[in-house]
């Protein structure tokens, strides 16, 4: 057990496996509790905070398995001819591959040896990248020797954080106690794995596991291979053993067919972020997230989470396990749902997404949209019904507190599964064009329902693009009956100024339109801004109507794109860190195959909106004021 402060700068450290007590204090903190269960304080700054990984830790990207292959050596401080001293550094390029294609390389270093004496070679040769005990010391037996291997990316240098497999092949025995071995430990590694049938001799204490070969080997037995998962890592660390004679190793880029995996047990963590935005992960065991003040971003990972956003604008994601949300104050995301989760908004205008369904049956989810500030609660479900779940049977009553929005039940099947999702103030939002469209493409206008991804179409900004995703989301009267906040918006021909549109047109309620005026320059500064329709209503011919049956269409580009439909302007799809999450999971990997990028906060944030888009008020400010 141990107590760490930091200081009033940006600390970075973590704690051991041990229950730790960890303080950031001032500044921009990355902190981790590593195993055991932990007390974590962020204190002031926006902070990084970890319930279980090492201080190497940040949002990962997945990647391949890791290989270490001595025609992909870049350079090496030690020259080889086992002499290198710890501090020295191989760098190997093509060490793993993103989804896209992109080579990521490491920088491998010798971080300790247990006997100065032990010779290591950094680069050793195919199949041994890294070759202990050279000069066949037979006194070595049993030394070790620790590493760090680090990922980065070899155009701009910086280090990348990914999600990985680290597999270690042909561990060999001389004799009892003269063996070759790989420790790790929870640190670095999320679970590890062997082989159903292994020879392996894996032992585990105190947060570490150690792999030890028992008998002679070669590179092709599996029996022989060790394999261990990260997620979020920016470098990982391992120690070697040595045999009497030479030793060699490498990460041979395989996987284990079948194998039998062991998670690391982690702690229950207890994690504040204090003030300023913060980003807090529980990841394994029962822990208790709190954000305070600022716009947090809380995931629960595994286990029975409690998470409490505490001021301001947070984002609240449940993870596995029966899970405890509350927003509070603030407009607030809670993703969630399934094994009987907790999920309540707190004052003002929260969205409740119901995005996973847990595994254990029957499941009961329970969603308070609260009543306080500027109430305005949403819960949305389509993740749910784009993963193949039915809606069965939706029970509606009206608030009897006297407040606006609506208490009851929606129960769901799928397949021989049940769920129940008892909620208090529903409303339901979900954006993109109706069948019927008309998009300007370069072979003149086109129906949105016959375009296709590799279609070029008209865009205001970037001339002809390319169609890289189209998704399509069709409510019956059942649907519609059930969640009249789906039903779309109709905007008469003209509504929007003279020929605009040149149709009576269907829209969904958050489709935004373009507007361009001088007014919208003189209160915003910008002469053209984005309206959701749903905003629009209080013009002379748009007004939210009731159908039988709607269909909604997605187009998305590059980049966020204004489209001429209709003889009006309109938004593509802007993918966005909430909007992602609420697409549903096979929708959600289709596009991160299009853009992987977008799977990082940096991408999300470079995907910018075309326009400015205009808040309720804004939006009824300029139609008060008067709109041409």
């Amino acid at each position: 057990m141990s107590t760490v402060n930091g200081t009033g700068g940006d600390d970075v450290f973590a704690g051991t496996n041990d229950p730790d007590t960890l303080n950031g204090l001032g500044g921009n903190d990355r902190i981790s509790g590593e195993g055991g269960n932990d007390s974590v304080t962020g204190g002031s700054g926006n902070d990084t905070l970890f319930g279980d990984a090492g201080d190497g830790t940040a949002l990962g990207v997945d990647a391949s398995p890791l290989t270490l292959d001595i025609d992909n050596l870049v350079s090496d401080s030690s020259s080889g001819n086992n002499n290198a001293q710890v501090g020295d550094i191989a760098v190997y390029s093509n060490v793993a591959t993103l989804e896209d294609g992109t080579p990521i390389s490491a920088r491998l270093v010798l971080t300790d040896v247990s006997d100065n004496d032990l010779t290591v070679d950094l680069s050793g040769g195919a199949g041994f990248e890294i070759l202990l005990n050279g000069d066949f010391d037979s006194n070595d037996v049993g030394a070790t020797a620790s590493f760090r291997l680090e990922f980065f990316d070899p155009v701009t240098g910086e280090n990348i954080a990914l999600n990985s497999t680290a597999t270690w092949n042909d561990l060999d025995r001389n004799r009892p106690g003269d063996q070759e071995s790989v420790t790790i430990d929870s640190g670095s590694f999320n679970s590890f794995a062997t082989a159903a049938d292994t020879s392996l001799s894996v032992s585990t204490s105190g947060g570490q596991v150690t792999a030890a070969g028992t008998e002679a080997n070669n590179p092709s037995d599996q029996d022989a291979w060790f394999s261990a998962d990260f997620e979020n890592r920016e470098f990982i660390e391992f120690t070697l053993e040595t045999r009497s004679t030479q030793s060699g190793f490498s990460l041979s880029g395989d996987l284990i067919d079948d194998p039998d995996v062991t998670p690391f047990v982690e702690g229950n963590d207890t994690i504040d972020g204090g003030s300023g935005n913060d980003e807090i992960f529980g990841q394994g065991g029962n822990d208790s997230l709190l954000g305070q003040s600022g716009d947090d971003t809380l995931e629960g990972g595994a286990g029975n989470d409690t998470l409490k956003g505490g001021a301001d604008d947070d984002v609240l994601d449940a993870g596995d396990g029966t899970d405890n949300l509350r927003g509070g104050s603030g407009n607030d995301t809670l993703f969630g749902g399934g094994d009987n989760d907790n999920l309540i908004g707190g004052d003002d205008q929260d969205v409740i997404i119901i995005n996973q369904l847990g595994s254990s049956g029957v499941n009961n989810t329970t969603v308070d949209g609260s009543a306080g500030g500027i109430d305005f609660d949403t819960l949305d479900i389509t993740p749910l019904l784009d993963e193949g779940w039915s809606v069965t049977n939706v029970v509606k009553n009206p608030e009897n507190n006297g407040e606006p929005g609506f208490n009851g039940q929606i129960q769901l099947q799928w397949g021989s599964e049940n769920a129940n999702i008892n909620f208090s103030d529903i409303e339901k939002l979900i954006l993109c064009f109706t069948p019927g469209t008309r998009i300007a493409t370069p072979f003149g206008a086109r129906l949105v329902e016959h375009l296709r991804p590799g279609d070029k179409v008209q865009t205001r900004d970037n001339g002809i693009q390319e169609i890289r995703w189209a998704g399509r989301r069709d409510l019956d009267v059942v649907d519609l009956t059930k969640t009249p906040n789906f039903q779309p918006v109709l905007i008469r021909q003209g509504a929007l100024g003279d020929g605009m549109p040149d149709r009576d047109v269907l829209v969904s309620p958050n489709h935004r339109m373009l507007i361009a005026n001088d007014l919208a320059e003189v209160l915003f500064g910008e002469p053209e801004v984005l309206v959701a329709a749903k905003f629009l209503t209080g013009l002379s011919g748009v007004s939210q109507i009731r159908a039988n049956a709607v269909s909604y269409i997605h187009l998305m580009f590059d980049r966020h794109e204004v489209l001429w439909a209709d003889a009006v302007w309109s938004e593509s799809f802007q993918p966005g860190d909430y909007s992602l999450r609420g697409v549903g999971d096979s929708s959600r990997e289709e596009i991160f195959g299009l853009f992987p990028e977008l799977a990082t906060p940096k991408g999300l944030a470079d995907y910018q909106s075309a326009r400015l888009s205009l808040k309720a008020h804004e939006a009824r400010l300029l139609l008060a004021e008067g709109f041409n």
